[in-house]
């Protein structure tokens, strides 16, 4: 290790010190320092002084200047923003691009290179070659035009005689899909999460949740009754299969009651519930004829618009929102005439879909409870599985394992979902499952104890029905958690600690606490198992039967709650 020597010198006034002073200070002939008016003759006196002295430092040294904000920031001509991303285009776009000069002297545009700008407009102030002052700043209005090339990657080169600002300009442009559903067949959306699951020996699962957000489809059959739609929908797949389509979201379609005029910036459109968004787009539909729109602002009853719109509309028109979206590599028709043709087209969403989740409390042992009952209009199909390994060699008795020593069950259960606002409260409810994720609580929706005899407040043994319940899974996991609903509309969790057979017509259950309210048979109105349960599948299918009508199906799969 270098050994430095050093000292901290006297300060010339004697009363602080400066460590910052060198030792070679020391030889200077002044009498004080800084040297006083009357010790020094002149500044070249002072100088000289200076001069005589040797600075050697004891360590050597590289160093360099570093470069202050204001390098960074001046003396150079800047294109803000430097790069835009249009996503996209489907109608006219306009952006905002500012050119600032901050070098401390004029400089000047002599020209501004394009490349790849294809039915793109960028206009200015004046045209170049043109000076801009010291600190000058101009604003440029970029126009892009729905018509050229699919794919956006243009560059202005801004030509300065010091300077090359260059701005990038990124998107795509996409074709309308303006075939409405044939409403004779119910329009699939479908969600898809990716939830990756590991189940242990024992039983227990670990759930890894590898998509941030679910993929989102829709598919619906298409009905082409003449020659015209028909040769259209043959063009738009003939020409543009690859490439994305602007698919109007049909399932979420207005219908306006008046005409609107061209020229109009805001539209009155019921928005709750509904997938605007500010930055997106939409669509409005007459027959064939759509003109798509840029949103700038979403109000619960209007929309407001980037720009205003080019055509006029008649009442009956559908307004709708539009994503962005690809069919598949291969799409069957089916021709029911020379001029009829049908399809079912699914068409697949490029961007994920970033769903709310619902906020849930945890109703019952940290997890909440679905409190929605199926649709009994169809079976409710169920399954009782168990982990069994079967060593079985042909020569002799067969040799059964259970694994995990419990069963486990499988459900389908429906809903029926009547009216937008439960559409939407369902659909946050499965954001919140986000797949085979996270689990709950599902109550089996039948009663399936009958209580028997009435019971006090602080009464935590129930006589009920004689239903095998002591003699088979008394309290196992599964079997044990408790649903109790009255007739006057309370619900008590509850969970079975023991049961005992008292005699063929009566069990004893015990309860982990009492209700705190005294009950009789006849004011209860249902009491259910619950099992923890989660969804057996990612992907999840809304079926809708009209914008304001659909229905769900979920396979659920139990969960071990006892380990």
């Amino acid at each position: 290790m270098t050994a430095v020597e050093g000292f901290i010198p006297a300060s010339c006034h004697g009363v602080w010190n400066n460590p910052r002073l060198a030792q070679a200070m020391e030889h200077l002939a002044l009498p004080a320092w800084p040297p006083d008016v009357s010790a020094i003759a002149s500044p070249a006196s002072t100088r000289s002084h200076l001069k005589a002295a040797t600075f050697t430092p004891r360590i050597p040294r590289e160093g360099a200047i570093a470069a202050s904000f204001g390098v960074d920031w001046y003396h150079r001509v800047h294109v803000l923003p430097e790069r835009i991303d249009l996503g996209s285009v489907a109608s006219v776009q306009m952006r905002e691009v500012e050119v600032w000069n901050a070098h401390m002297q004029p400089q000047t545009l002599d020209s501004v290179a394009r490349e790849a700008a294809e039915g793109m407009t960028l206009t200015g102030p004046a045209s170049p070659p043109t000076q801009f002052g010291a600190l000058e700043s101009r604003l440029y209005s970029l126009s892009v035009a729905p018509n050229g090339p699919p794919q956006v990657e243009a560059q202005f080169r801004f030509l300065f005689s010091s300077d090359t600002p260059t701005l990038g300009v990124t998107g795509r442009r996409i074709v309308g899909w303006t075939l409405s559903p044939d409403w004779s067949e119910p329009v699939i959306e479908r969600l898809e999460w990716l939830t990756d699951v590991m189940r242990s020996h024992s039983g227990v699962e670990q759930r890894v949740r590898v998509r941030a957000h679910p993929r989102r489809m829709l598919e619906y059959r298409v009905l082409a009754g003449v020659d015209r739609p028909r040769v259209m929908m043959e063009n738009l797949l003939i020409s543009w299969q690859a490439r994305v389509y602007g698919l109007p979201w049909w399932i979420d379609a207005s219908v306006s009651s008046t005409p609107i005029a061209a020229g109009v910036q805001t539209l009155s459109v019921d928005t709750l519930h509904r997938d605007y968004a500010v930055g997106g787009l939409l669509t409005l539909v007459h027959d064939l004829r759509a003109e798509f729109a840029e949103i700038a602002a979403v109000e619960p009853n209007q929309l407001h618009l980037k720009r205003p719109l080019e055509q006029s509309w008649p009442a009956g028109t559908r307004i709708a929102p539009v994503h962005s979206a690809r069919v598949g590599s291969s799409q069957n028709l089916s021709y029911v005439t020379d001029a009829i043709v049908a399809a079912k087209t699914q068409f697949r969403l490029e961007e994920e879909c970033a769903l709310i989740a619902m906020t849930e409390e945890p109703d019952y042992l940290g997890y909440p409870v679905l409190r929605v009952p199926p649709n009994w209009r169809d079976d409710l199909d169920a399954s009782i599985m168990r982990d069994l390994r079967e060593l079985d060699y042909l020569t002799g008795r067969r040799v059964v394992d259970d694994l995990t020593g419990v069963d486990r069950r499988r459900r389908v259960h429906r809903w029926l979902l009547a009216g937008r606002p439960a559409i939407a409260d369902f659909r946050r409810w499965l954001a919140a499952r986000a797949g085979r994720l996270k689990p709950f609580w599902l109550p089996s929706f039948q009663s399936d104890i009958a209580v028997v005899a009435p019971f006090g407040a602080q009464g935590a043994a129930w006589t009920i029905d004689n239903r095998g319940y002591a003699a088979g899974p008394a309290a196992w996991a599964g079997r044990r958690d408790l649903l109790i609903q009255t007739v006057s509309g309370e619900r008590f969790y509850r969970r079975i600690t023991g049961a005992s057979e008292v005699d063929a017509q009566r069990e004893l259950i015990a309860l982990d606490q009492p209700l705190g309210v005294s009950l009789s048979p006849a004011d209860i109105a249902r009491i259910s198992f619950m099992t923890l349960m989660r969804l057996d599948a990612d992907a999840v299918e809304i079926s809708h039967h009209t914008d304001a009508l659909a229905e769900v199906s979920l396979p659920l799969m139990s969960l071990r709650d006892d380990l």
